[in-house]
Parts: structure tokens; C-alpha cells; sequence
């Protein structure tokens, strides 16, 4: 949070909200939203205050799929009415000061689905929140991101352990009954007129959401393949059918040490299956991808799985330099992109350890202006023509170990300076 946000921001006007209890302010850079609380409504089960502290939880706790909360403060009646088009309620109330929060805006640039809807509540039910008033309106599209974010939380409750751990199905059975008692009719899907239970089926692989569904995982554009989904997940929570497993590398990779909160950097980490093993490994993770889309929706799995691991939108032709690490994984990636000399010179000059996973033979592509097009390739007769190869591009290290070949005929080759 920035000290006295509020000072720093230009806000032309104030408009009341429909039932005017509320006064909203979109600063003149479009980036940031003012809400102030006129009138306390006693069936809000939040006031503004608790309200700001339910988002700045989710902001905690690592949400892609809230307003980010900046501020909370109190602002003058004069200073509201300087701008506000429709001031005579404001002036019948007697009270000098309000309370008002400062959040980010999130425009509603795009279209979203009942699996958009679905996705966000569930990641906010890991989260240990339910938003408990779902309706178009306080739903906005991120196209930036392809996500699907709520606003206004002052319905929201905080969950309890068994609401946050319990399936899919009964989470959602009880948001339809905690609105049915809230508002006394209908369920959580009662607003969305296309929309009737017998679509929510569909969306789910017993029982846990299938996150082909959504928007992000239709959007993202990580591998050539017929369904362009590259990792395969299937837990509890969420469901993906994709190219790839851990299975086999798993099994190679248990033979490496990784030392306890060992820093390491998965490259073109996808939706972070590889991230997630490196973690439970005991490594303090970064997980980074050249799709953005994937990164986002990796952020919403990580935090439905419980996992604390860092992505990043990076791409290695064009960064200049990487942060240090201890270890840097390259798991079919480095002859993905255009430049594989002077990339793995960053790599080289940024970690103590390159553990590779390649074929003899490989042909990179990159998805550009909508097409996948060549980037680089290499081919050799045997591995250790691959390992001579490697170790002439990056400066300073040596072969410690070949682990073997997992799935799709890859090696998977460890190098240490």
C-alpha cells in the first residue's frame, strides 16, 4: 500500500451507485477505482473496512482473480461533493467524514464463461474466501490475463477448514445454500439467466474441474500439439488431459540432490508440473514461461494446489540477462528459442548447476503472429557428441552425470561448473 494513494491521484468525478449507498471514483489514468462507503446497508454482511481487509487477504494470499487493495482511508464530504454531479442526498446526511478503499480497476474487455466463473471460485475457495453475491455485475473480464475477476466483496464470508478442503460439488451445493439463506431464493447461479445446474456437469472429470474449459487454458499457446495443452494434470481440485507427465522424469530426477531451500529457476515452465516436483523436493522455486497466459493460469493452479512457487512471464531471446540461481532446469526448451549460443551464455552466467533435458535430434518452434514457425535445431549421433556440444556452449561447465532417457526419448544430462 502507498502512503496518502489518494493525494496522488486525479479524480474528475463521483457518481452514486444504483442504490445509493455507495460513491465511485475512476481516477483519470483508468488504472484505479475509489469506492466510498455513504450508507452502511445492514444486509451487507461486510462494511468497507472488512471489506478491504477480506481483498487485502486474497492480495496475501496471491489471487489472480481480485482487485489488488491500495489503500484505505477516510475522505471529507467536501472533497466528494466538489466532484460529484448529484450531490443533494449527500447533503442530508449529517456526517462529516467517509470511508473509502482504493483498489485497482478492472475493465470488462472480453467475454467469460461459466468455467471462468467456476475457475475463480474455486481458486478463491482455496483461498478462504466465498465473494457470496455472483452476478454479472460484479464480474469483469481480464482479456490482459483471460481470467475472470470478482469485485465488490462486502457479501463475502471467510471460510472454514472443511469448507476451503471440501470437493469441488460441495463447495458449490454450499454457496447455493448460503445464498438460498442469505437471499431467500434461488442459488449461487440464480443471476445468469444461460446458464441452469445441468451445465455445470459438463465442466468437471469426477469431480474435479477441467481446466480445458476455461478461457486462459484455450488461450495459452505452449505447445504444437492437436489440443495445445502440454502438461497433464489430475488432482482432486482440477483435471487437465495434456501432453506431458512427471511420471518417467520423476524417477530420473530422484537420483539428484537438491539441497534444502536450493535456489532454482524452471525455464518454460508451462502449467509447472516440474515446479511442483522441484518444490516438493524442498527448492525455493521460480517457475517462468514466454506465454503470459500460461503464467496466469499456473499462478490460479499453484494457489488451488497449495503451492508456494513464483512464476514470471520471461522470455530468454529477449531479457537481457537472468537472476541468479543455484540451479536452472531446461526441460525441452533451450532449441525453442531463436538464439541457443547466446542464450545459454545467460544461463551459463547466471547459475551454478544446468540440469537438461534434450533429444539427439530437435526441432524448436515458437507460435508467431499465429503461426509456429522454425527457431533453431540440432542433431547429433550419439549423447556424447550432445554432451561436447553442451559443453562448449556453456562457458565453464562440464557433464557431472547422465541420469538416462525419460519419456519422448529425452536425456536428461546434468552439468556443474
Amino acid at each position: 500500500m502507498r502512503e496518502n494513494m489518494r493525494e496522488n491521484l486525479t479524480f474528475e468525478s463521483f457518481e452514486f451507485n444504483s442504490r445509493k449507498e455507495v460513491i465511485i471514483g475512476i481516477d483519470t489514468t483508468n488504472k484505479f477505482l475509489m469506492k466510498i462507503q455513504i450508507i452502511r446497508n445492514p444486509n451487507k454482511a461486510k462494511n468497507i473496512q472488512q471489506e478491504y481487509e477480506v481483498i487485502k487477504h486474497l492480495n496475501e494470499q496471491g489471487s489472480q482473480t481480485c482487485p489488488i487493495a491500495h489503500e484505505f482511508g477516510v475522505i471529507k464530504k467536501s472533497e466528494i461533493l466538489s466532484k460529484l454531479s448529484e450531490s443533494s442526498l449527500l447533503d442530508t446526511i449529517a456526517e462529516d467524514e467517509f470511508q473509502y478503499i482504493i483498489q485497482d480497476f478492472i475493465p470488462d474487455n472480453g467475454a467469460y464463461s461459466l468455467a471462468d466463473i467456476i475457475f475463480t471460485l474455486i481458486e478463491q475457495k482455496k483461498l478462504g474466501v466465498y465473494q457470496g453475491d455472483i452476478k454479472p455485475a460484479n464480474i469483469r473480464f481480464d482479456s490482459d490475463k483471460s481470467i475472470c475477476c470478482f469485485i465488490d466483496y462486502d457479501q463475502s464470508i471467510l471460510l472454514d477448514k472443511k469448507q476451503i478442503s471440501s470437493n469441488n460439488t460441495n463447495f458449490l451445493n454450499f454457496c447455493s445454500e448460503y445464498d438460498k439463506i442469505k437471499y431467500g431464493f434461488g442459488d449461487w447461479l440464480r443471476h445468469f439467466l444461460e446458464y441452469t445446474s445441468d451445465d455445470i456437469g459438463p465442466l468437471f472429470h469426477n469431480n474435479s474441474f477441467n481446466l480445458e474449459k476455461t478461457t486462459v487454458f484455450k488461450t495459452q499457446n505452449t505447445t504444437n500439439t492437436l489440443t495445445g495443452i502440454y502438461h497433464s494434470i489430475d488432482e482432486k481440485d482440477i483435471f487437465i488431459k495434456g501432453f506431458r507427465t512427471m511420471d518417467t522424469r520423476t524417477n530420473l530426477l530422484n537420483n539428484v540432490e537438491f539441497k534444502p531451500g536450493e535456489k532454482v529457476l524452471d525455464m518454460g515452465c508451462n502449467s509447472g508440473l516440474l515446479s511442483w516436483y522441484l518444490q516438493e523436493r524442498g527448492c525455493n522455486t521460480t517457475g517462468v514461461d514466454s506465454d503470459p497466459y500460461i503464467i496466469f493460469a499456473s499462478k490460479m493452479v499453484s494457489n488451488i494446489l497449495g503451492k508456494n512457487i513464483e512464476y514470471k512471464y520471461l522470455d530468454l531471446d529477449e531479457t537481457p540477462q537472468l537472476d541468479k540461481f543455484d540451479t536452472i532446469m531446461l526441460f525441452s526448451v533451450l532449441h525453442h528459442t531463436k538464439h541457443i549460443p547466446l542464450n545459454a551464455k545467460k544461463v551459463s552466467n547466471a547459475c551454478s548447476r544446468i540440469i537438461l533435458e534434450t533429444r539427439l535430434t530437435e526441432s524448436g518452434k515458437q507460435p508467431i503472429g499465429g503461426q509456429w514457425l522454425h527457431t533453431s535445431n540440432w542433431s547429433f549421433s550419439n549423447v556424447q557428441q550432445l554432451v561436447s556440444y553442451c559443453e562448449r556452449i556453456f562457458d565453464g561447465f562440464k557433464l557431472k552425470g547422465n541420469l538416462g532417457i525419460g519419456d519422448k526419448n529425452r536425456y536428461i544430462l546434468e552439468f556443474v561448473k
